[in-house]
């Protein structure tokens, strides 16, 4: 049973005293036996102005923290982890009566609790900020939509999400690929990262969201069995190696292309565009391709050399 506590202060109140509020509660009434607080997820807090929410990541951390020698650590989340709400345009719902409308409306709400909280692999819930669920609604809804209007392999099928450092891409582009992995009519869901990403953040991060998530291949061999084996539903590769996998005669006509496969770029202005990014769409027949970006190429910053259809981002990967 998810659960949602608010916490409320009279209109003046800084919004402050309400999260300070609930680190008390915490200290002191949370962990004091077993009871409803056990099952709380999310915490609102308001003045009535102002209001946000973020997620309870506190209670398993607290009671570790008081379980070691000397006094309980202090762990509980900063104010800056909470979020506004907001609407699609990103504009903040900060009014109390405005924020119960929308965020409580009981789908709203059961699509934050169920869809997009997720649990890390230690035992910290997250819950993603309003901008992230809408990036990967557009994503799940151009899967569906594109599915039923049978134009799967174009750019129209496809876009690309243009993020900010430290916007939680990898939040977003798990979230994204783990749901679009569910869906009934996907085969696969390749998640691409550049080998000069292979500090493997990106895929250090995946695995903290799901053990296993980033059985990343160490040779294009690996990567044949996991697109052969229908239990990976998500796949992390790097561009290399599914170029070489596509150019490789041996798997000419293999299943895999005719299959639906989500491809997801996780740096797409890198060395997607030419050669690579050709061979891969001329391969696949049913595919939707997206790309995350935080410096997308646009016609006025677009190079003069290579392919002149895949100079823009736009071009490669289809709308924003």
């Amino acid at each position: 049973i998810p659960m949602v506590h608010i916490e409320l202060k009279r209109r003046g109140v800084d919004l402050r005293e309400a999260f300070n509020q609930i680190n008390r509660y915490q200290r002191h009434s949370f962990w004091a036996g077993s009871g409803l607080f056990e099952y709380v997820q999310l915490f609102v807090i308001s003045n009535g102005t102002l209001t946000k929410y973020y997620s309870n990541t506190t209670r398993s951390r607290h009671l570790a923290g008081k379980s070691g020698p000397g006094p309980a650590k202090k762990t509980s989340n900063s104010f800056e982890f909470t979020s506004w709400w907001a609407d699609a345009q990103n504009r903040p719902i900060q009014d109390l009566t405005a924020f119960a409308k929308t965020f409580f409306a009981k789908h709203s709400l059961l699509n934050v609790l169920t869809k997009y909280c997720v649990l890390t692999v230690d035992r910290s819930l997250l819950v993603m900020r309003p901008y992230q669920i809408v990036a990967t609604e557009r994503i799940l809804q151009r899967i569906t939509t594109s599915t039923n209007s049978k134009t799967l392999g174009t750019t129209a099928a496809g876009g690309y999400v243009w993020h900010t450092t430290g916007s939680g891409k990898t939040l977003t582009s798990f979230k994204a690929a783990q749901l679009a992995s569910r869906m009934t009519t996907v085969d696969k869901v390749l998640f691409i990262v550049d080998r000069k990403d292979l500090d493997y953040q990106t895929m250090r991060e995946y695995d903290r969201f799901e053990k296993g998530a980033a059985n990343s291949n160490t040779s294009t061999a690996v990567l044949k069995r996991q697109l052969e084996d229908s239990n990976a539903k998500i796949i992390i590769t790097t561009i290399q190696k599914l170029s070489n996998f596509i150019t490789s005669p041996g798997n000419k006509g293999h299943a895999i292309f005719e299959g639906h496969v989500v491809i997801i770029f996780d740096e797409c202005h890198r060395s997607q565009f030419g050669d690579m990014h050709s061979a891969i769409v001329k391969a696949f027949k049913d595919y939707n391709l997206f790309g995350f970006t935080g410096t997308p190429i646009f016609a006025e910053n677009a190079g003069t050399g290579g392919n002149p259809q895949l100079r823009t981002t736009e071009q490669a990967f289809g709308e924003k």
